[in-house]
């Protein structure tokens, strides 16, 4: 459809204010936890890095940072799903079985919750903000929330595909050692994996 010439003007996108690092963003206690990670087979499945294509990494970023999803098939979409939209619901076999899945035992730690409404209302930010389609301008909120005073270890996020939670954490010092890894294998012989596959009548090339 053509849009006409008097079309309504996009909505206005959110960065942190000036004032960000005295706002009282809230602390949430993200409690224990065994979370899941999808990673390429020959890596660590804890490597913490800084990814120019990740939501929340901006280049400037004071710590490298991890990702973890809260159920297998949330790392799968995180992982696969521009795959599957973006083709013929199709996957390179290649990639595909270069990864490996593991769950980690994530301590207790204190977050900032983006999926919390009081919580952003607290930062001035709305949700299509942080997930505007200009990857810099979440990565902006990451770099922010790195560096405001409440410390926080990580940021805990919605899926673009799921809604459900995943955490980006912060390597600040001894993350990484806190952590308790247990490997589930490759992809290929994962049960709940290839059933994600099968379920969605994705094809491997």
């Amino acid at each position: 459809m053509r849009m006409s010439s008097d079309s309504k003007p996009p909505r206005p996108v959110y960065q942190p204010s000036d004032d960000f690092g005295a706002r009282i963003i809230p602390v949430t206690r993200q409690p224990e936890q065994a979370w899941f990670r999808v990673h390429r087979s020959d890596r660590s499945p804890i490597q913490f890095g800084k990814f120019a294509h990740h939501r929340f990494t901006h280049p400037d970023c004071r710590f490298p940072m991890l990702h973890v999803g809260v159920t297998v098939p949330v790392c799968l979409w995180e992982y696969f799903g521009d795959d599957v939209f973006g083709g013929q619901r199709v996957i390179s076999s290649g990639k595909w079985r270069g990864c490996s899945l593991s769950r980690i035992m994530i301590p207790a730690l204190g977050v900032c919750d983006v999926c919390d409404g009081p919580t952003r209302e607290a930062m001035g930010v709305d949700k299509a903000s942080l997930l505007a389609a200009d990857i810099a301008i979440p990565q902006v909120w990451g770099l922010a929330l790195q560096e405001h005073p409440a410390a926080f270890d990580g940021i805990k996020y919605s899926s673009r595909f799921t809604d459900l939670p995943c955490l980006v954490l912060f390597d600040r010092g001894g993350m990484a050692v806190r952590m308790e890894v247990t490997s589930l294998g490759p992809l290929s012989q994962v049960n709940h994996a290839v059933d994600w596959l099968d379920e969605r009548s994705v094809a491997l090339v």
